[in-house]
């Protein structure tokens, strides 16, 4: 039985012996390793490069370069578009050697004739950004002027014939009633030249004083509620006090009375009167 059993394993037909035997024979001989050749895969771009043809730009050509530059272009391109209208010129090659050896510059410049947006610039810090950022333009609002005469018409008809100002009075020091008891004569003296030298407070004086502001800011305040006197342009200049006046200073008063104000806008004829009360304060 084990006789019928092992031929019944072997190779029934001639092409099984032979290939049983090859087999056989492979496998007493040791391994031959198989070399193939191998290249390396060149980018589409590399391939475009190589085939490329260095020409003389006549014109100015947008992604290109200017006129006069050696740029590389697609053999195709030069020859049925670029040579027939005159764009760039063949470089012979004995004259594109020497370039070459010379350094000269081949390449093409694909931001040439490119508009590039601007952007935002975002600075790092917020303290130099402040410093360093420009202020919008605010068009100015075109507002037609007033004549001089007009201005006066309007001053006249809406400044009441009096204008009252508040303030603190300055209160007086009062002398001493009676003699002081102990005190010597020396003492009375240095007291009494001491009160002689120094200024006396005038009895209507005010803490602070009226200044020609005040009164401007004030008659603004009566023209706005009408929409033509609101654009009469009154400066502090042209308001002074007539009288009451500090020495030396026609724009400040600096005491209890009632005075007169001169109003006159640059170019008018007269000026208009009125009269500035002083009161004190309760």
């Amino acid at each position: 039985m084990a006789a019928l059993g092992s031929s019944a394993l072997l190779p029934q037909c001639a092409s099984c012996i032979r290939r049983v035997t090859r087999l056989a024979w492979d496998a007493g001989r040791p391994l031959q390793q198989v070399r193939t050749k191998t290249k390396t895969a060149k980018t589409k771009a590399a391939k475009e490069a190589e085939r490329n043809i260095v020409v003389k730009l006549r014109k100015d050509v947008r992604k290109f370069g200017r006129a006069g530059s050696l740029v590389p272009v697609n053999p195709s391109t030069m020859r049925n578009r670029w040579f027939p209208k005159r764009v760039a010129d063949y470089v012979p090659f004995m004259q594109l050697k020497q370039l070459k050896a010379e350094g000269a510059a081949m390449e093409r410049d694909f931001d040439f004739g490119v508009e590039v947006p601007l952007e935002e610039v975002v600075e790092e810090e917020d303290a130099y950004a402040e410093q360093h950022v420009r202020p919008q333009y605010v068009r100015p609002v075109e507002i037609e002027l007033l004549s001089a005469a007009r201005s006066m018409e309007l001053l006249q008809t809406f400044i009441p014939g009096h204008i009252d100002f508040a303030r603190q009075p300055i209160e007086l020091e009062k002398a001493p009633a009676g003699a002081r008891h102990g005190a010597s004569a020396a003492a009375d003296l240095l007291t009494a030249a001491a009160m002689a030298s120094k200024p006396k407070p005038d009895a209507n004086g005010i803490y602070g004083s009226v200044s020609t502001s005040d009164v401007v800011a004030t008659i603004k305040s009566a023209l706005a509620h009408n929409d033509e006197a609101a654009r009469v342009i009154l400066n502090d200049a042209d308001v002074r006090f007539v009288n009451g006046h500090a020495e030396g200073d026609e724009t400040r008063v600096k005491k209890l009375g009632t005075f007169t104000i001169e109003i006159k806008v640059p170019g008018a004829e007269a000026p208009v009167r009125r009269s500035v009360r002083i009161r004190a304060k309760e």
